[in-house]
């Protein structure tokens, strides 16, 4: 069976998913591996919940070719009520799955389900005090290596293996575009997370945005794994308080924005176009006002433009967009002086040729969930209705797509970006991008780089 895992930009899919996930692990310990993504009870549910949100009838059969069972129909649907708040249908069916004759692993997925709904408060989202809260400086270094992951939080080999090539590049500073599956759980936190940092990179400075995945559990479990990280004497300097943060030394600054606040919505997820808090915003712009020289590097989960088309039914005439008119509303004026921005949340890798006046804009999301090539990942939508811009996102000639292995499987990538101090005796800083096979323990491969800026 090809490794898969299907992810949902929706609280409550992700968090059933977690939920299954769990059952299994209570019911079948031996079966919890790689977030029971192949497990049939987990492939049936994901089959039939995305049949359910795409307005198909569910089918026979899974992805895996397994037939899709009454109860993992039950849960697909309760699930389908819950996100179209259907509460009377989702009674109904919640009741089934409570009192009929489904596997326990069912009912003790629908409890952790419903735990979790009656927990639910606001994000503990931190806001600062005043603009010089949450600037941290960067280690002192001449040639300072920093290495960037994406959607990386699964917990896979994929994933282990990846880290250990990336610290093989002996990076000083590590941080993660956000993303821990299934939904951000104190568990998915701790297991797919914070005990593979420990283990593989416990010296350094290591930090994580804020993605949709992250917001989904709530938000609690993101701000405790941000107490956990840099906890050490030595790295208490480096430490990340808050889901923004501006990374400084003399002569660079890079900003790390929380875009995944204002996606974790269970009713509009499919048509929200993300934002930051306004009073974050003003932070930005302070940043980037008062940068004393320095040249910034912008980071978020989300993305500034995408070639998928974003914001289901936000156009004018209902089309998807192209960009994204709140980030740009804050960042547009400054993009001609922004070095590079780098984003994830789109499981594959974007060399962009410039847009909106933005220079180097790059996913590198591709950091640990499997794609297939089948899935036709690069088979961009080309009807945004861009609001008065021209043109689309495209992606620069001659920089080639991730490789393909024998399995039908994207690769993974990662990336290292080296800023040069001005007592460095190279001149130019420059960012690399890395592939790696993700079927097998293979070496890194070097894609491409670029000077930065």
């Amino acid at each position: 069976m090809k490794r898969a895992i299907t992810t949902f930009r929706n609280p409550i899919a992700s968090i059933w998913q977690h939920a299954i996930h769990k059952a299994i692990s209570q019911t079948r310990p031996a079966a919890a591996l790689d977030l029971s993504s192949t497990q049939p009870e987990m492939t049936q549910f994901t089959t039939a919940v995305d049949a359910l949100q795409s307005g198909r009838p569910v089918p026979q059969s899974d992805s895996a070719g397994n037939v899709i069972g009454s109860c993992a129909k039950l849960a697909a649907e309760y699930v389908w009520a819950e996100i179209t708040r259907n509460t009377l249908k989702a009674s109904e069916l919640e009741d089934e799955l409570h009192y009929g004759t489904c596997d326990p692993l069912w009912t003790i997925a629908l409890a952790i389900y419903l735990a979790w709904k009656a927990s639910l408060d606001p994000v503990p989202y931190v806001r600062y005090s005043n603009l010089n809260d949450f600037v941290i400086p960067l280690p002192d270094k001449p040639d300072l290596v920093i290495g960037l992951i994406a959607d990386w939080g699964t917990g896979l080999a994929d994933a282990k293996w990846l880290l250990s090539e990336v610290m093989k590049k002996n990076p000083d500073v590590l941080i993660h575009l956000g993303d821990i599956y299934y939904a951000g759980t104190a568990d998915e936190d701790r297991q797919n997370f914070l005990d593979l940092i420990n283990a593989s990179a416990p010296n350094i400075p290591v930090y994580t945005l804020s993605g949709n995945h992250d917001m989904y559990s709530g938000g609690d479990p993101y701000y405790w794994l941000l107490t956990q990280l840099n906890a050490t004497p030595s790295l208490l300097p480096y430490r990340q308080k808050a889901s923004y943060f501006c990374l400084r030394s003399a002569n660079w600054q890079i900003l790390a924005m929380d875009t995944g606040l204002h996606d974790c919505d269970p009713f509009t997820v499919t048509s929200n176009i993300t934002f930051l808090d306004p009073k974050e915003a003003a932070w930005h712009v302070d940043k980037l006002t008062n940068a004393g020289g320095r040249q910034t590097i912008l980071l978020s989960h989300h993305q500034l433009f995408t070639a998928f088309g974003d914001g289901i039914g936000q156009g004018p005439t209902g089309k998807p967009l192209a960009y994204n008119p709140q980030l740009y509303s804050v960042f547009g004026p400054f993009l001609n002086s922004i070095a590079l921005w780098l984003w994830g949340h789109e499981h594959n890798f974007e060399f962009f040729s410039p847009y909106l006046g933005l220079k180097k804009g790059r996913c590198i999301g591709a950091s640990a969930i499997p794609c297939l090539k089948a899935q036709n990942p690069y088979g961009f939508i080309q009807n945004p209705d861009l609001q008065g811009q021209t043109g689309l996102p495209t992606l620069a000639p001659g920089m080639l797509e991730l490789s393909v292995n024998s399995a039908g499987e994207y690769f993974h990538n990662y990336a290292i970006l080296t800023l040069r101090s001005p007592n460095s005796q190279i001149q130019d800083s420059k960012i690399e991008y890395y592939e790696i096979d993700s079927s097998n323990n293979a070496p890194s491969i070097l894609m491409g780089g670029e000077v930065v800026p």
